[in-house]
């Protein structure tokens, strides 16, 4: 052990501290020994602890046992190597008792897989991490942070050394800086026959009917033959038999360009000797300008036909699809300029259709526009989507208290069958999104009520009015899977509380994935549960369902039945049937619509046509609203949103709604224009853009035009092929080049929206991609043991083979240290109100008489004799001096007597001499010695009477 000072030049208070004491002491003359004593004790006590307090007075204790961390590398190049697992078990059996590990895995990222512990036991490795990089650096950072700042710390990788992305050298340096020590284990993998595409070129921007050439470079570790095959979107566009040498090959392809748009070129190569087949493609991106393109979406056969019209009159290119024929890719959207969704409803669209359409429009600068009909807005479900998020429209309806009521019970099944997953959702809480999604968009009047059933039904939420919206999420959170599956009894029970409410409406919604356990009698009830004005649609979930009888269920509840193959359509659903049961949304009434002049679209500006109904929505808060209804609905409404602009016009185009504006003359002018707002308006970028792989890294570079000045702001906008997104800024790193870098170790296709701002105002933009088509785990690699020798040499690490070195080497001592501060000053504040007692207190001087007596005085029989002799010569000293002291004051008594009562007479020299002589006691001289001698005789006896007593 070892006594350390965190502040040691406090220690010098000590100094004033003793003189203190010191002049204290020379001060208190009068004071008992015994008392003085104490308190000088006590007060250098105190002093002393409160100067060791503010020294920082702590104990350090050396550290015995070890604490290993490994860094497991589990990127796809290690290949599950089952030789890093064997390593650690064999290590781990060599450590001491006190010892104590754990174990990082690493790839793309890094986690712990195994905590601290002092077991002699190895689990398999678990956690799953990104596996398409290598960022040894996360691994070590995070191993780092695990060990504890005063343990004897080594972190042990096992690796193959190859790192994708991250520095693992610098990560090794501050490491070490913190007295960690650092060692690695290669695990090389064998490599074998290796074709490589390694990158594909296309130019950036073409025109139509431009001839270019598409380059293709290759890399192999041996000659073979091979196939290129070379595809515009998935249309095969060129092939060729090619000869690939040993090291890097360059082949090409020359096209022309005929359509116009947004182009996708994908190159594969098929080698005749090869290991992996993952890294063979290659993909790239290229402009082609043109006549822009308008795509249409019917919800069904002839919703956009009037619209089509209208916009080929005004010579657009316009586009018709089928919902089935959308696009799965986010990058084929950049091939249109503009997006209608006529008539459709949110349950014919799954979720990434949305989100691809949201996207496409916020960071690729694509136009949306939505029409109404009797499946669009807020009657096709489209509440709280990604779509809405888009629009410059909300679907629920505010300060509507006109709206009639509506009760709305919840048939939602539970069974076990429910916890399972379909196409990659957890079916259970789809559905519990899907009742609270509902439960959001009913009014203050309407009321609510959630029922859960298996093999029983269970009131989850009691019919209640929408108030404590909370609570009630609260509740239908709750409900989890498991159990049969019986409807009948759980249906019934809807039926006899939906019959207790005061609504204007109501209404029940049935949802299951399975067969019911009994035939009960569903007919009847139906018949029983319409004639209370009570209305049933009913939701078959997945291929397991009852299908047909839950349709005729629907059927006899004057309902509406969907079949859902997609578990992620049933949120879509219950908002569509929420909104159904309550039709309070269609707004029947002939009428004008009013024109506010937001928007300044000239046809507007002519007299307008009238309208017989819309469907009634809320607008946006920075929403520009170009026609009002009388009951102040938004008509035509537009809005920014992100790079791209939209547009909701609440009636139909069929004509149903609208019949006099389709035959209205300013119809096609009108559509044109609303059409054409919505196109991107911002200008093309004039700068070079390139894009490319670096590790795991994609990197985005801007080169300017010689004469072109910088701009204010660049950034550029990355998405994935999940359509995550993320915002770089481009920063200049040489005269008119700006650079970016942004992670891409996943595979997949990355869009890049680059935009130049001014005023924090897109003025110009220009969209590019990256396609990582392989991890660049899978691409030929260099030596990975030199590699980890470079940098672990450089780091201040060592490369080990043998177990007995993890646990067997020696590290840097380490001590523990043990704070005392707290207890000294624990100490003192005890210490101080008896000092302050001791001070203050009167205590007899008889005690602490007593008190030094003791101190001076043992046990022992010599001892007391010693004291009771002394005691005896005390007595008799007294008793002399006293008769002595008593004979010479009584002879001064006589002579003054004689002097006063006598005339004075001469007398001679010898009589006055001789009247000096001591003259005998007289009795009253007696009596006053006995009185002095008794004194003594009684506290001597006092004292042998006591000691009497204490020797019972």
């Amino acid at each position: 052990m070892v006594i350390n000072f965190l502040q040691p030049l406090f220690l010098l208070l000590l100094i004033p501290a003793i003189l203190v004491v010191v002049q204290w002491w020379r001060k208190q003359k009068q004071m008992a020994k015994s008392k003085k004593w104490t308190i000088a004790i006590m007060r250098s006590l105190l002093f002393s602890l409160l100067v060791l307090v503010l020294a920082g007075m702590q104990l350090n204790f050396p550290v015995q046992g070890k604490t290993i961390v490994f860094v497991v590398d589990r990127s796809a190049s290690m290949k599950d190597d089952p030789r890093v697992t064997a390593f650690m078990k064999a290590a781990v059996q060599q450590k001491a008792a006190e010892d104590q590990y754990a174990v990082v895995v690493v790839g793309g990222t890094a986690a712990v897989d195994q905590p601290l512990t002092q077991r002699n036991q190895v689990q398999q490795l678990g956690v799953e991490i990104n596996r398409h990089a290598t960022d040894l650096s996360e691994g070590i950072r995070l191993a780092a942070a695990m060990i504890p700042s005063q343990a004897r710390g080594k972190l042990v990788l096992l690796t193959d050394g190859i790192q994708t992305q991250g520095d693992a050298e610098k990560e090794t340096k501050l490491v070490k800086e913190r007295g960690i020590e650092v060692e690695a284990v290669s695990f090389q993998q064998e490599q074998g026959d290796e074709v490589v595409l390694t990158a594909l070129q296309v130019p950036q921007q073409l025109y139509s009917g431009e001839e270019y050439a598409i380059s293709v470079e290759v890399e192999s570790t041996l000659a073979t033959q091979a196939t290129l095959m070379l595809y515009e979107g998935n249309r095969e566009a060129g092939k060729q038999v090619v000869q690939v040498e040993k090291g890097k090959n360059r082949y090409a392809f020359t096209q022309k360009a005929t359509e116009e748009g947004f182009h996708r070129f994908r190159v594969e190569i098929e080698a005749q000797r090869d290991t992996n087949q993952a890294n063979n493609q290659a993909t790239a991106y290229t402009q082609v300008a043109g006549t822009p393109t308008v795509m249409v979406v019917e919800g069904h056969q002839g919703a956009a036909s009037n619209l089509v019209s209208a916009l080929e009159a005004g010579q657009m290119k316009v586009e018709v699809k089928d919902i089935s024929t959308l696009p799965k890719e986010l990058d084929a959207y950049k091939q249109y300029a503009s997006l209608i969704l006529a008539d459709v409803s949110a349950t014919q669209l799954n979720q990434a259709d949305m989100e691809r359409m949201r996207t496409a429009v916020r960071d690729l600068g694509m136009g949306l526009i939505m029409t109404g009909g009797s499946d669009s807005f807020g009657m096709g479900g489209w509440f709280q989507t990604p779509i809405e998020e888009a629009l410059p429209v909300q679907m629920d309806l505010k300060n509507k208290e006109e709206l009639p009521s509506l009760g709305l019970i919840l048939v939602i099944d539970k069974s076990g069958s429910m916890s399972d997953y379909g196409d990659g959702y957890d079916k259970m809480e789809l559905a519990k999104e899907a009742a609270i999604r509902s439960t959001t968009m009913l009014q203050a009047q309407d009321q609510i009520g959630v029922i859960a059933f298996d093999g029983s039904p269970w009131e989850v939420v009691s019919p209640q009015p929408v108030e404590n919206l909370a609570e009630i999420h609260r509740q239908i959170g709750s409900i989890q899977a498991d159990g049969g599956t019986d409807i009948f009894p759980a249906l019934e029970l809807a039926y006899q509380k939906m019959k207790t409410l005061q609504t204007k409406r109501k209404h029940i919604i049935l949802l299951t994935d399975g067969q019911s356990g009994d035939s009960g009698q569903y007919e009847t009830l139906i018949e029983q549960i319409t004639g209370e004005q009570i209305t049933l649609s009913t939701v078959a979930l997945g291929e397991d369902a009852d299908r047909e009888l839950l349709e005729r269920m629907a059927e006899w509840g004057k309902g509406r039945y969907y079949f859902a193959s997609d578990a992620a359509s049933i949120p879509q659903i219950f908002s569509n049937e929420t909104v159904m049961a309550s039709r309070t949304f269609i707004v029947d009434k002939l009428q004008v619509p009013k024109v506010t002049g937001a928007g300044n679209w000239t046809s507007l500006r002519q007299p307008l046509p009238p309208l017989r109904a819309y469907i009634a929505t809320t607008p946006k808060q920075t929403a520009e609203v170009s026609l009002l209804s009388i009951d102040e609905d938004p008509i035509l409404a537009r809005w920014q949103y992100g790079l791209g602009r939209t547009v909701a016009w609440t009636s139909d185009l069929e004509g149903k709604w609208a019949a006099e504006w389709v035959g209205w003359a300013g119809n096609s002018r009108l559509w044109n224009e609303i059409v054409a707002w919505t196109l991107p308006q911002i200008e093309d970028g004039v700068w070079k853009t390139q894009t490319q792989l670096e590790g795991g890294n994609g990197k985005v570079t801007v080169t300017l035009p010689g004469e072109a000045a910088m701009p204010q702001e660049l950034e550029a906008v990355v998405l994935n092929q999940l359509m995550d997104r993320q915002v770089i800024r481009l920063r200049p790193t040489a005269p008119n080049v700006l650079e970016g870098v942004f992670p891409a170790s996943d595979p997949g296709s990355y869009l890049i929206q680059i935009t130049e701002k001014a005023g924090g105002q897109a003025v110009a933009s220009q969209t590019t991609g990256l396609t990582v088509s392989y991890s660049p785990e899978y691409g030929l690699q260099d030596d990975g043991e030199q590699q980890l020798r470079n940098w672990l040499l450089a780091g201040g690490g060592a490369l080990i083979s043998d177990t007995q070195a993890v646990f067997g080497n020696d590290l840097p001592e380490k001590w523990e240290i043990q704070k005392v501060s707290e207890w000294l000053l624990m100490l003192a504040a005890l210490l101080l109100p008896l000092d302050v007692a001791v001070r203050r207190l009167q205590l007899p001087e008889m005690w602490w008489a007593r008190m030094g007596r003791r101190q001076k005085t043992g046990n022992t029989a010599a001892d007391k004799e010693t004291v009771w002799t002394r005691m005896e010569q005390k007595r008799m000293n007294t008793r002399k001096k006293t008769r002595e002291q008593t004979g010479e004051e009584l002879w001064q008594h006589e002579v003054a007597s004689e002097v006063q009562s006598e005339t004075p007479k001469p007398q001679s020299t010898h009589a006055q001499t001789s009247s000096r002589q001591p003259v005998p006691p007289t009795a009253q001289a007696k009596q006053v010695e006995e009185d002095q001698v008794k004194k003594p005789d009684e506290t001597l006896n006092r004292l042998l009477a006591a000691k009497k007593r204490r020797g019972k």
